[in-house]
């Protein structure tokens, strides 16, 4: 396990709960299956670049500081 899966399983958690959501209520906001959530909050995977963007753009249309920072180019 990388430190970049740590950091964002952290991140997106916060998000969601932040808002007061389910892991299915998110997948439906930013159009990803409930799985995809699930594995970014068990930390087995995190999303591509494009995926990052669209999060980033719910939590500022949220008004929630999005804190991840990959430390590769991947953003």
């Amino acid at each position: 396990m990388n430190k970049d899966t740590v950091d964002f399983a952290e991140a997106i958690l916060n998000v969601r709960t932040s808002l007061r959501i389910s892991q299915r209520e998110l997948a439906a906001d930013l159009q990803v299956s409930y799985a995809t959530v699930n594995r970014w909050e068990n930390r087995r995977t995190v999303p591509n670049k494009m995926t990052l963007n669209v999060i980033k753009h719910y939590c500022h249309s949220n008004h929630l500081e999005f804190d991840y920072k990959p430390d590769n180019d991947m953003c």
